[in-house]
């Protein structure tokens, strides 16, 4: 069997065990304030992120994220952040296939509401 089959079938073994490799806007904050290790990884468009984004996240731009696989940890948790929560469930499921454990923000940045630490950038 091949390498990349057996990294599918345990994704769907996963998810049959209950592991939908979400989490959610209050687990997060949880975590952060917890000082769990994360990886925050924001692929939103750079002009989006530069308004407004979770405080640490590091901005690849969705459309990029195959270009920086040698960068992100193998040894942390990668918390994918999109706009609504689709873009980044389909990261991480790519990511995920390759081997790294990753999870999707549920709702995306909508989750600004649950008080998250939001940083924004001056405008110059």
């Amino acid at each position: 069997m091949s390498e990349l089959r057996k990294a599918v079938d345990q994704f769907w073994s996963d998810l049959k065990d209950g592991r939908n490799n979400i989490i959610s806007c209050e687990q997060l904050n949880q975590a952060i304030e917890n000082n769990y290790p994360l990886y925050l990884l924001d692929i939103r468009k750079p002009e989006d992120y530069a308004e407004k984004h979770i405080d640490g996240a590091i901005n690849v731009p969705w459309v990029e994220v195959g270009d920086y696989l040698d960068d992100f940890p193998k040894d942390e948790k990668i918390i994918v952040i999109c706009y609504t929560g689709q873009t980044a469930g389909q990261t991480v499921a790519l990511l995920r296939l390759l081997g790294f454990d990753a999870c999707s923000l549920k709702g995306g940045m909508s989750c600004e509401q649950a008080f998250l630490p939001l940083k924004a950038s001056c405008a110059s």
